[in-house]
């Protein structure tokens, strides 16, 4: 209960609004709607976006500001059956609550920085891979983990054409602002027989500047 718990209240403080693409229902809604409906119907949800969007969120786990919201990214691979991607990228800066010191091994303030990855196994051979156990190296000298318990479930076994989605978040101590480039290093995927599909390790460099 705790757990659960401490996983919703993070959540809820970091609500990372990097939005999902277009899928096929949506597009085919689109098709099926008059032009001006259409126009309308994205200017009213536009509208909606920016009245329930804030740069600081409040929650029990403390106080959220968002630094680098939303910023495209164009990383795309194919990793033997596997097609993965990231689009998005954000940064913001988490005051802990007193309650949730212990989370954190007692730091006031961390910064989280999320991407929002997507995965694709092409095949019908199950596949592992498992981009939310990514590491991160900043251009201030820190290498963490991503953080598998705030993480979205976008990594694991793909059994079959199987689509992931989410967002992979990384905890680290530097100020948004002081992070300029950051390396995203990934273990390439497998199959049944732990047999590598594609490349062992890929890397990728990412601009977090405003």
């Amino acid at each position: 209960m705790n757990m659960n718990m401490k996983r919703f209240g993070l959540l809820v403080a970091v609500p990372l609004t990097l939005l999902a693409g277009c899928g096929e229902a949506d597009e085919l809604k689109t098709t099926a709607t008059d032009t001006e409906e259409v126009a309308e119907a994205e200017a009213n949800a536009t509208e909606e976006t920016a009245a329930e969007e804030t740069d600081v969120q409040e929650s029990e786990l403390g106080t959220n500001k968002i630094y680098m919201k939303n910023k495209a990214v164009t990383i795309t691979e194919t990793m033997g059956p596997i097609q993965f991607a990231i689009d998005k990228v954000q940064t913001s800066r988490l005051t802990v609550a007193e309650a949730y010191s212990d989370s954190f091994d007692g730091q006031e303030e961390v910064t989280v920085v999320a991407m929002n990855m997507l995965v694709e196994n092409t095949v019908d051979e199950t596949m592992s891979f498992h981009p939310n156990q990514a590491t991160l190296v900043t251009n201030t000298g820190e290498q963490v983990s991503s953080d598998l318990w705030f993480s979205d479930d976008v990594g694991g076994e793909f059994m079959g054409k199987v689509k992931k989605e989410g967002n992979v978040l990384f905890f680290v101590k530097a100020k948004p602002e002081e992070l300029t480039d950051l390396k995203v290093v990934i273990d390439g995927p497998f199959n049944e027989n732990f047999d590598k599909v594609a490349e062992e390790r890929y890397e990728y460099t990412i601009n977090v500047t405003k």
